[in-house]
């Protein structure tokens, strides 16, 4: 059995056509024993004019500032590259974010890693599949029997308000749930966690799952844009939104 790479990207963004890679931690394990044989941490600076996209800055705290001292993402490639040999790759949702981007970074520079050839697993995929929210897991998860089991059929309306009673049932007998805010018809503003607290976030765009309260203070010119008329959501959201805009 292969020894296996577990490794995580941070990035100026989202976007691996424009954004950059500004770390790699990279984790070698023995996948029988999980004996850590090697690690590799590093910051580092894209060449050229970069951006921290507010959100990706939110999300790592990583200034341009502290990478002014670091190494180029072509100077560490080859030990990059070198760290993956003969390894299979362990991620989390790196299947779809972190491989795609790494090998993108990779290519601007005539390099590449083949990940075709390796098993690459990725947790993210795994816990989706195996702790599925599809109301008929969560159900089996909660009750211990499926919804068939229990004379219902899945997918039937009916069937599905009385196996989200039970849902809702036991979730308060293990903790008391709180009702979530409705901002609005849209759905456009939801509350979400960030940071261990709920705060009302957009729930889609270039600033979704971000507080409001933050995007204020760096981007009014978005928060005037979403109560426009150019903005296709509804007047209550509107109405939310215009609190936190400071003329």
């Amino acid at each position: 059995m292969k020894n296996i790479v577990a490794f995580d990207i941070e990035t100026t963004g989202l976007d691996k056509t424009k954004d950059f890679i500004i770390q790699i931690s990279m984790v070698k394990f023995n996948p029988e024993t999980y004996e850590v044989l090697d690690t590799y941490d590093s910051y580092i600076k894209p060449i050229g004019k970069y951006i921290i996209s507010f959100p990706a800055y939110l999300r790592h705290r990583i200034r341009p500032d502290f990478l002014n001292d670091k190494p180029s993402f072509k100077d560490i490639a080859d030990d990059i590259i070198k760290f993956f040999d003969d390894c299979d790759v362990l991620t989390f949702n790196g299947n779809g974010f972190d491989i795609p981007f790494l090998n993108y970074e990779l290519k601007k520079i005539n390099k590449s890693i083949d990940f075709s050839t390796r098993k690459c697993y990725d947790s993210f995929i795994v816990e989706k599949m195996r702790n599925s929210n599809s109301l008929g897991a969560t159900y089996e998860r909660y009750i211990g029997k499926t919804m068939e089991e229990m004379g219902m059929q899945a997918h039937n309306s009916m069937s599905d308000i009385c196996a989200t009673i039970e849902i809702f049932k036991c979730q308060n007998e293990k903790e008391k749930v709180e009702p979530d805010k409705v901002y609005g018809d849209s759905g456009m503003i939801r509350d979400m966690l960030f940071e261990g607290n709920s705060y009302p976030c957009f729930a889609y765009g270039k600033y979704r799952t971000i507080p409001i309260q933050f995007i204020s203070k760096i981007d009014q010119n978005y928060l005037k844009w979403a109560i426009s008329n150019k903005c296709d959501i509804d007047n209550e959201t509107k109405k939310f939104i215009e609190q936190y805009i400071i003329e």
